[in-house]
């Protein structure tokens, strides 16, 4: 995936809202909707998951699946709102669809709040934007080695055999 620069979307931190890293009150030249209620959300966040330093949110024309990872470009900014969160430790979570709109500017106007109020409200989605491990390609996630040293050399299957069974 290519890297999309920080001028492309919003960032949304303990220090505020921002776009291109100065501090922003529109986005795509349009007004960022309850920008106040954005950073009380993300103050909220920071409470639910202390390790999440930033939310950037995305307009792009590219669609996806709701709520699924994808590769939004920035080359053109659309009616879709993606997500995806930066932590502590400089790594960042995959893009998320969260929301399509009618149009760039609706988009632009909403997709700020929609997004930290939906990881704030939403259980399923919070749980979707904070998961690390979406990066890490299916291969390398069933080749990684079992370890928790109580498990190691035990034969899994005969649990699950017998809670089947039970």
């Amino acid at each position: 995936m290519t890297d999309i620069p920080n001028t492309e979307y919003i960032t949304i931190n303990k220090d505020g809202v921002f776009v291109g890293g100065k501090p922003a009150t529109e986005y795509l030249g349009e007004q960022i909707g309850w920008i106040d209620y954005v950073r009380k959300y993300f103050a909220d966040i920071q409470k639910l998951n202390p390790d999440v330093a930033e939310l950037h949110v995305l307009s792009s024309e590219t669609y996806g699946e709701n709520l699924k990872k994808g590769n939004p470009s920035h080359e053109k900014h659309g009616p879709n709102a993606w997500c995806r969160v930066k932590f502590n430790d400089g790594e960042t979570a995959s893009w998320l669809l969260a929301r399509t709109y009618g149009s760039v500017a609706i988009c632009a106007h909403l997709c700020a709040y929609n997004c930290v109020s939906s990881v704030c409200r939403y259980e399923s989605f919070r749980s979707l934007v904070f998961d690390r491990w979406q990066n890490i390609k299916s291969e390398e996630k069933n080749g990684a080695e079992l370890k928790n040293p109580k498990l190691k050399g035990v034969d899994l299957s005969k649990l699950v055999e017998t809670k089947l069974r039970n």
